[in-house]
């Protein structure tokens, strides 16, 4: 199925990219003994935290940390469900991480503080639900700029920071399962059901040129053999391609399994020498679990004609395989290689049931259509870093400190959807039992496939060398970073039509006996029928950075820093059916228009600067600091939303078109921080923050009817957010302790170039003007227990903005509570419970119609999870 055309060719060489793989900047710790026992243990969640204050103190810019322990506590299984905790920070679509209220557009992430290729059809962002929380030693959300980060900084930068060479022998092993009350019966079907694009289909694509009707076969064959070809022969051809599809996609009610999650980890150093250390580490992770999420959807227009109930099952099976090897020489040198392999497997079965127009509510004759999706993603990551310190062999005592790290590195993802299908019929409900038919339609029967490949590499390195002047220290650093990224994105949609009217399901009508049966009507096109299915894209990124970190005293620290990035990028549309050259013709044209968007070059320098003060006894602290934080920064449209492509968003089924016309988001950040710790190990943190965007990119409604949903992006003119945060621990009697944030903020964006969009002044989209998050703990005194009340939420927020006098639509809060008890019976034995969404929450999503009639547009359940593990360890 993948195939490179012409324009693939002409994407890379407008950029000077080859098809290289990705680039991973890692930042490296080599082989180091465990940090997070620094302190006293007072409680394991107390200490976690604890553990990591001394870097958020050194850091010279703002940034929040979650450990490891702290992740295990909560029970969280993947990275996206963990970061939902951290301080202003939504996850949306349990894979997206919005910070501060801007959209995933305007949160980049990196692995070990390396870019990575996203595996996601609808987004160039990695989804964080790919990323399980057993690999993870900590996270790092930092939240004001500095150089050595991207350009490309909007709400955040997400920093993944796996697990490092064990310094000693390590083999942990954890088995769990679990259920969901809204789980225990779904819908199925076959895994036999899931195969690529068939090697006849592709073969007659190449030789009826795109077109498979049964004329045009007649036609061609007769060409090519010089003698009559009669309808029923070409119509015969047509129909074995038909068979060559796979249609044992049947669903079927039945029982689901309950959760499965297993996970080993082994590991080990030895010391080779008196100067040097080897260490390696192998680590695997398996977990499958079933889930329904039926939904009902209404139309904003007229919602009592034009609604759906759907019934819709799901299964995620996720493998992760993980190996470390390291070096160490002395405490100077070391030398790390990690290789990551994490495969995700996603396949859904959808039922609806649809009154419209056509089909009222009163005639009990609802549209009926049966769709089973696989999706086959797969991340493999690898790395190769290095950190030295000059030391001994500095030619002048003043380059003793001077510390050099590099990175070279590369990774690939993939999504495949080998068989995504689609049946549509109807449903009489006047008869007993209702009858079930396949109705007369050119997509009666609708087979996709789709096909990404992300490949990056990257290379760069960092020097960093403190001077002493006195009492006072400053610290120069430099340092260069380069990647290549290209991204390949094929689509067929194969359409199986008839002008006849079946009665039965998918399973009883598209039968070989009825599709080799000349006498049935049944016909063959190629398409989707909303525009291209393809597109091809390149990104390269060249950078320079430099800083200052200057410490006058104990009390006062300046920091500056600048970036100069070039930036390219080109994102063109492939027609794979098109053989005649006209497409690539006129994308050539388009190419040579001096105001075309496809191709881009940018460069600039970017700023940052930040000052902090440092002091002890203000409010009874041990220690506090006060920071200030000023950058400026980009928000550039991801490669999805510019590609002239209409896509499906799996995770509520609309229908979504990139905008070619999308311009770079200008970003100026700002920030007050107050930070606050005890003696205790209490602490609370308040910041302030303001962003100003030039030119943001919003998520709108596009032209559609009523009963489908079509989404698409555009520029707005100008938008600012601003709020405050508030984050603390406080230790309580009896061995409890309460921890918690609230974010409260608010933004604007106006949009005074669309005359579409209802409000022209609003909110931006995906923001919510507040974000909670309350844990109440227990550590008990013999340590053997512990035990965690935890709470989220988030205030509503735009989903997209409404056009045409329909008001904007909002998801409602979705009020997550969740109880976790631990058990250690032993230093090696223990065992969580977890309940998941206590409040039976569910997700809503309302909308107003232009005659002000609030309407809940779509409803989907989550059910309540419950969930059990043993875990071992050496």
């Amino acid at each position: 199925m993948r195939k490179k055309p012409i324009v693939a060719a002409i994407a890379l060489a407008g950029l000077g990219v080859g098809s290289s793989g990705l680039s991973l900047a890692q930042e490296s710790e080599g082989i180091k003994a465990p940090t997070l026992e620094e302190v006293v243990v007072v409680g394991r969640l107390q200490s976690v935290a604890a553990s990591l204050t001394d870097e958020r103190l050194e850091l010279g810019y703002s940034a929040d940390f979650l450990g490891f322990e702290a992740i295990s506590r909560a029970g969280d299984s993947t990275i996206g469900a963990a970061l939902r905790r951290v301080t202003g920070l939504t996850l949306v679509d349990n894979k997206f991480i919005y910070v501060r209220g801007l959209g995933e557009r305007y949160t980049s992430v990196t692995v070990n503080g390396a870019a990575v290729p996203s595996p996601d059809l609808a987004r160039s962002v990695i989804p964080l639900d790919l990323f399980p929380a057993s690999i993870v030693e900590s996270l790092k959300v930092q939240k004001s700029w500095g150089p050595d980060l991207p350009a490309n900084f909007g709400g955040g930068a997400i920093d993944i920071r796996t697990k490092s060479v064990p310094s000693g022998p390590v083999a942990n092993i954890s088995i769990g399962t679990g259920i969901n009350t809204a789980s225990e019966d779904g819908l199925t079907f076959p895994e036999s059901g899931s195969s690529s694009l068939p090697g006849q289909i592709k073969s007659a694509i190449n030789r009826y040129r795109g077109d498979l009707s049964t004329s045009n076969i007649r036609d061609t064959e007769a060409k090519a053999s010089g003698q009559a070809f009669s309808n029923q022969q070409a119509e015969q051809i047509q129909r074995d391609l038909i068979l060559s599809l796979n249609r044992k996609v049947g669903i079927s009610d039945g029982s689901l399994d309950p959760d499965t999650d297993v996970k080993v980890d082994l590991g080990n150093a030895w010391d080779v020498s008196r100067d040097w250390v080897v260490g390696a580490s192998i680590s695997g992770a398996y977990s499958e679990k079933f889930r329904n999420k039926d939904q009902i959807e209404r139309g904003v227009g007229n919602p009592d004609l034009n609604n759906a109930k759907i019934e819709r099952t799901a299964r995620d099976e996720r493998t992760t395989l993980a190996f470390l090897l390291g070096a160490e020489y002395t405490a100077d040198h070391s030398v790390e290689l990690s290789s990551y392999v994490i495969t995700n497997e996603y396949e859904e079965a959808r039922i609806t049931q649809a009154f419209d127009n056509n089909n009222p509510p009163q005639e009990r004759l609802p549209n009926l259509t049966y769709e089973t999706r696989l999706e086959e993603r797969e991340l493999t990551l690898n790395q190769l870093t290095g950190n030295h310190r000059l030391g001994e062999w500095a030619p002048i005592k003043a380059l003793e400190m001077l510390d050099f790290e590099w990175f070279y590195s590369d990774a690939e993802a993939t999504t495949d959807i080998p068989n995504a299908s689609s049946f549509k019929g109807s449903l009489d409900l006047n008869t007993n039992p209702a009858t079930a038919t396949i109705d007369s339609s050119a997509t009666a029967g609708q087979f996709e496939f789709l096909e990404l490949i992300d490949e990056m590499d990257s290379y760069g390195g960092k020097f960093e060398l403190p001077v002493f002047v006195g009492n006072d220290e400053l610290t120069f650093t430099a340092g260069w970073w380069a990647s290549e990224k290209t991204r390949e994105y094929y689509g067929y949609t194969a359409n199986v039509g008839t002008n006849q009217t079946y009665v039965g399901i998918p399973q009883t009508v598209f039968t070989d006996a009825n599709i080799s049966d000349l006498n049935n009507d049944f016909d063959l096109s190629m398409g989707s029928g909303f525009g291209n299915e393809s597109y091809v894209a390149a990104q390269k990124v060249n950078a320079t950075y430099g800083g200052l970190d200057y410490r006058l005293g104990v009390s006062w620290r300046f920091t500056l820093g600048a970036r100069w990035e070039e930036y390219q990028q080109a994102v063109l549309p492939v027609d794979l059916l098109d053989f005649t050259g006209v497409s690539i013709g006129q994308l050539g044209d388009q190419l040579n228009d001096p105001d075309q968007t496809f191709a881009i070059t940018e460069d600039d320098t970017y700023f940052s600067a930040a000052a902090t003060y440092l002091g002890n006894g203000l409010f009874g602290t041990e220690e506090y600091q006060i920071r200030f934080g000023v950058s400026e920064t980009v928000v550039r449209p991801d490669l999805r939303e510019l590609a002239d492509v209409a896509y499906i968003d799996p995770e509520l089924n609309v229908r979504v078109f990139g905008n070619p016309a999308l311009e770079t988001t200008q970003v100026s950040n700002f920030e007050i921080r107050g930070e606050f710790y005890y003696d205790d190990g209490d602490n609370f943190t308040v910041s302030l923050f303001y962003k100003d965007l030039d030119l943001p990119i919003e998520q709108v409604e596009g032209a559609g009817s009523d009963d489908d949903t079509v989404l698409t992006y555009l520029n707005g003119d100008s938008g600012e957010v601003m709020g405050v945060e508030f984050e603390g621990l406080v230790t309580l009697p009896a061995g409890f302790f309460l921890s918690g944030n609230v974010t409260l903020s608010d933004s604007e964006i106006s949009i005074t170039n669309n005359n579409e969009v209802t409000n022209s002044d609003r909110r931006l989209t995906g923001h919510s003007e507040y974000v909670m998050n309350a844990s109440l703990g227990y550590d008990s005194p013999d340590e053997q227990h512990s035990a965690s009340l935890l709470y989220n939420v988030s205030g509503e927020r735009i989903f997209f903005a409404g056009t045409q006098g329909n008001d904007d639509a909002f998801e409602q809060p979705f009020h997550s509570l969740d109880l976790i008890y631990n058990w250690y019976p032993t230093q090696q034995l223990s065992m969580k419970v977890k309940v998941s969404n206590l409040l039976d929450s569910q997700r809503e999503f309302e909308q107003k119609n232009s005659a002000g009639r609030n309407t809940v547009i779509l409803e989907q359940e989550v059910g309540t999870s419950f969930g059990v593990s043993l875990s071992w360890k050496y």
